[in-house]
């Protein structure tokens, strides 16, 4: 929009600015020939009376004449040339009106011969048998014109700026509501669900501004009423869960049950433990998804996250080989979902990938990585995304003992810390997951 205003007034103002000269020029020439025209005929009257006074020369008559500034007189008779300047012979400069003058009839013309252009006016003097001719050089008219295409130049460049200047200013304007939309869509992708646009008095944007609150409503409403289903869900099933686990550990207790029942019991129990875990993914997917406090981050050492996820996960032997990033490298994160996100990846690690092969942390610059590498055969390049979305699985060797929720509680936990998560290959084979978090930028002292 500012590039097609500044182009406009450009045009525009190139179109005024031709028109004005070339109708300022023909103006200023038609004075010029006018006045050189009038002056032209009384220096030849008084040529013609020297020349009818018995005695005098043509030399002499033109030696009793003034001529304005920058003109030259010709006097042309019986074949001889007479010239009150020295400069250029008559015959060159006055050729363009000699045949309108050997007519009879008196002529005026424009001459290039000279520099600037000349105006040359010729009136024949039947009376005396000659010819008078005078060349007066343009230099006042030409400074004219420069002068005015100099100031129509600049009043051209200053219109384009003015017109890209307003192009801009329109474009700011016509912008503004788009940007403010971007805005709010950026935060509410983001996780901020109370964004809305702010009341607007033009008519044009209330209607949009309106659509665009209630859809956000409609889409928070929605969410809320989601997550307290999932709640809810979750919360009735609990009961029946507890009594399932309580019955079935009884029938674990049993002497008497046959191979086929114990065979029965044990799978009851696999299934009910990955069921409680899926529970548990899913309530801790619900809190995700309502937020995290603010009031619940606080600055944590990552080598002390690392510690806490090792020892919940049952990998004491990694404590000891585990490399640290030393005292000082800190993050502010919620404690417990940052665990439970790095166990997560652990046991993703046993379960799926082989075994947990190692487990390290690296600070550079503002943020630090922690990677999680196992022993398994790695992620194709085509699933290392899909991985972490809910209830998808790239395989594994102990199939059936996962949620499916782990790594998309991973996904979100880091998410809402600000930090990023990815699955890439590992030198030596397996799969390597990397969870970037910012350093925390504060000056408090981790408890």
């Amino acid at each position: 929009m500012t590039a097609a205003f500044a182009l406009g007034a450009l045009l525009l103002s190139v179109l005024l600015s031709v028109g004005t000269y070339v109708s300022a020029r023909q103006l200023l020439l038609e004075q010029r020939e006018r006045t050189a025209l009038r002056q032209a005929y009384a220096d030849a009257a008084l040529v013609r009376d020297g020349l009818a006074t018995s005695g005098t020369s043509v030399s002499e008559a033109l030696g009793a004449v003034a001529p304005p500034a920058g003109a030259s007189m010709y006097v042309h008779r019986r074949g001889q040339w007479y010239s009150s300047s020295l400069d250029q012979p008559g015959e060159a400069l006055t050729a363009v009106v000699r045949p309108t003058v050997d007519g009879g009839s008196a002529g005026l013309g424009w001459t290039g011969r000279t520099d600037p252009h000349a105006v040359v006016v010729g009136i024949p003097l039947p009376s005396v048998d000659a010819q008078y001719f005078e060349v007066s050089v343009a230099d006042e008219l030409d400074a004219t014109l420069r002068t005015l295409a100099l100031a129509l130049a600049v009043c051209a460049v200053l219109t384009t700026l003015a017109g890209a200047a307003l192009g801009r200013a329109a474009s700011g304007r016509v912008l503004s509501p788009l940007r403010e939309v971007t805005g709010a869509a950026t935060d509410i992708a983001a996780g901020d669900l109370g964004r809305r646009l702010a009341d607007t008095d033009d008519p044009d944007l209330s209607t949009l501004v309106a659509s665009f609150n209630q859809m956000v409503d409609a889409l928070h409403e929605r969410i809320e009423r989601d997550a307290r289903f999932a709640a809810d869900v979750s919360h009735e099933l609990r009961t029946p869960l507890t009594t399932l686990t309580t019955s079935l550990a009884l029938l674990q207790r049993a002497r008497d049950l046959g191979p086929p029942s114990q065979r029965a019991v044990e799978l009851m129990a696999d299934e009910l433990t990955r069921f409680r875990r899926a529970l548990e993914d899913l309530l801790a997917l619900g809190r995700l998804e309502s937020g995290i406090d603010e009031a619940d981050l606080v600055v944590t050492e990552v080598d002390e996250l690392l510690r806490h996820a090792l020892a919940t996960s049952s990998s004491p032997d990694l404590l000891r080989d585990t490399p640290g990033t030393g005292p000082g490298t800190s993050v502010r994160v919620d404690r417990p979902q940052m665990v439970r996100a790095l166990v997560n990846l652990v046991r993703n690690a046993e379960l799926h990938g082989g075994g947990l092969a190692d487990v390290r942390a690296v600070a550079e610059g503002d943020h630090v990585d922690i990677v999680v590498r196992d022993r398994g055969p790695g992620v194709p390049p085509t699933e290392r995304e899909r991985i972490f979305e809910r209830f998808a699985r790239a395989g594994g060797t102990k199939t059936g003992t996962g949620s499916g929720l782990g790594l998309s509680i991973v996904a979100e936990t880091v998410h809402r810390h600000g930090g990023k998560v990815w699955c890439a290959s590992a030198d030596g084979g397996g799969a390597e997951f990397v969870v970037r978090l910012p350093l925390s930028d504060t000056g408090e002292v981790p408890p």
